[in-house]
C-alpha cells in the first residue's frame, strides 16, 4: 500500500464514521457524501477547528459558527481506521484496526517525517496544479473518473488548449485523466485532472483572488493556530515553504538539481521553458473584525503580501533516510523555505 496508505472518512455530526475508513474495507459509500450525517458548510461560513488526542485517538472538532451545527471525527480503529500488515511476501493485503495516536509529544522545527518533500510539522497545506482545460478537436468520450473501461488514463485530444488564451500545443505527458463537461457537477467544461507538471494549467494562471471579486473568487481566511491546554498560545515562529524543488526536479524531466540547487526557481518553469504566468503567496489581513487572518492567492487590497513569491525565502537541505541504504542518509533540496517571527498573532 505504500509509505502512506489512505484512511478518509467524511467529519459526520455524530462523530462516526459513514463506512470503514480504511482503503483495504471502504466501499463507495466511504467516499460519498450524505446530507443527512456529514456536516455541510456554506462558503463564506465561519468555521472553528481543533484537535486533540483522546483514547480512541487523535480527534478534529468542527464548529460552524455561522449555521451553529457542528461535526467531527475520530481516527479510531472504531470508525475503520486502520493500519496495512507488513508483508513483504503475501499476496493480499491486511487491515488492522488501528487507533491513530500523535507520534511526538513536542513539535519543532526539526520534527518532521523523513520520507516527505515538505519539513513541516504544525501547518496549513495547500496543494495546487491538478487541473487543466481540455479543448480538442475531437470529443473525450463519457466515462467515469477519466479513465477507460481497461482502467487506462483518458489523454486530452491533440490540438488541446491548456491554461488560458493562445497557449494552444500538442497533447503531453500530464494530460491524462481528462473527462467531458458534462460529467462536471458545476462548471460544464472539459478538463484533465493528473498533475500539471507543465505549470500552465488553471492555478498558474492570474485567475487567484486580488479582491476583483466580479471575475476572480474571494479567498478562504484562516487564523494562526493556537496552542496550549486552553487553546490560547500563540506561536512564536512561522514559516512558508514551497517545494517547487521536488516537483521540478531533474529525475521527473524538469529543471531542478536537487543536489547543488541549479536550475531551481521560486516561479516555476514550463514544458516550453518559460516562468509559469503565476504561483500564488500568502498575505495577512487586519482590521476585519476577527484579528488578523492569512489569506493564500494575488496581492490583495489592504493585505501585507510579505514580499509576495519572496517570502518562500531560499534553498533548503534537508537530510532524508535513503532507501534500501541500511540506515544511511542523503541530502536533498526539496523546498525553498523562510522562518520568521510569526507575523499574524490570533
Amino acid at each position: 500500500m505504500g509509505l502512506e496508505p489512505f484512511n478518509f472518512a467524511f467529519v459526520t455530526r455524530n462523530g462516526r464514521s459513514q463506512a470503514p475508513a480504511n482503503p483495504i474495507d471502504s466501499t463507495l459509500t466511504t467516499y460519498t457524501p450524505d446530507p443527512a450525517k456529514d456536516l455541510f458548510m456554506n462558503a463564506g461560513d465561519r468555521i472553528r477547528v481543533s484537535t486533540h488526542d483522546t483514547r480512541s485517538g487523535v480527534k478534529v472538532i468542527l464548529n460552524d459558527l455561522t449555521t451553529g451545527q457542528s461535526g467531527s471525527m475520530t481516527a479510531s480503529g472504531a470508525n475503520g481506521y486502520a493500519q496495512i500488515k507488513y508483508d513483504p511476501t503475501g499476496t493480499s493485503c491486511q487491515a488492522i484496526p488501528y487507533n491513530f495516536h500523535p507520534m511526538y509529544s513536542t513539535s519543532s522545527p526539526q520534527t518532521r517525517v523523513i520520507w516527505a518533500a515538505h519539513t513541516y510539522n504544525v501547518a496549513f497545506s495547500d496543494e495546487i496544479g491538478h487541473f487543466e482545460f481540455c479543448h480538442g478537436p475531437n470529443p473525450i468520450p463519457a466515462t467515469q473518473f477519466g479513465v477507460d473501461a481497461q482502467g487506462n488514463p483518458i489523454t486530452c485530444p491533440a490540438g488541446n488548449v491548456e491554461g488560458r488564451g493562445t497557449d494552444t500545443e500538442p497533447t503531453d505527458g500530464d494530460d491524462n485523466f481528462c473527462f467531458p463537461g458534462s460529467q462536471a457537477l458545476l462548471v460544464h467544461v472539459n478538463g484533465c485532472t493528473d498533475t500539471n507538471t507543465g505549470f500552465d494549467g488553471v492555478s498558474y494562471q492570474r485567475v487567484w483572488p486580488d479582491g476583483n471579486t466580479a471575475v476572480h473568487p474571494q479567498p478562504w481566511l484562516f487564523s494562526s493556530p493556537l496552542t496550549g491546554r486552553n487553546y490560547n498560545v500563540n506561536y512564536t515562529r512561522t514559516a512558508f515553504e514551497a517545494d517547487l524543488p521536488r516537483i521540478e526536479a531533474t529525475d521527473l524531466g524538469g529543471p531542478c538539481d536537487r543536489t547543488t540547487g541549479a536550475g531551481c526557481t521560486r516561479i516555476p518553469i514550463t514544458d516550453d521553458g518559460q516562468p509559469a504566468a503565476f504561483y500564488p503567496f500568502f498575505s495577512t489581513l487586519h482590521g476585519n473584525g476577527h484579528g488578523c487572518l492569512w489569506a493564500f492567492g494575488n496581492h490583495l487590497p489592504g493585505g501585507n503580501n510579505l514580499g509576495r513569491n519572496a517570502q518562500y525565502g531560499s534553498l533548503l537541505s534537508t537530510t532524508y533516510l535513503a532507501f534500501g541504504g541500511g540506515g544511511s542518509t542523503v541530502n536533498r533540496i526539496n523546498n525553498f523555505r523562510q522562518i520568521l517571527s510569526n507575523p499574524c498573532r490570533a
